[in-house]
């Protein structure tokens, strides 16, 4: 596993964790809090704002409903 992929395993577990410290608050709250979070920071980051937008686009037409 490279370097980078420990950094993205381990921000993902961190997510996670921060997901796990906030349980009294409802699931729909915290998505909305995290969704809120990284697009504003897509938007603070970009060069433009229409690449964070097409950047928000594509990361979330990656995103696959998982089977259960």
């Amino acid at each position: 596993m490279s370097r980078k992929d420990e950094i993205r395993e381990q921000l993902f577990d961190d997510l996670i964790n921060a997901i796990e410290n906030a349980k009294d608050l409802d699931v729909q709250e915290v998505v909305w809090h995290g969704i809120s979070f990284f697009t504003e920071m897509a938007i603070n980051c970009a060069p433009s704002v229409t690449t964070a937008r097409h950047l928000i686009s594509e990361a979330s037409k990656s995103i696959k409903k998982e089977k259960v």
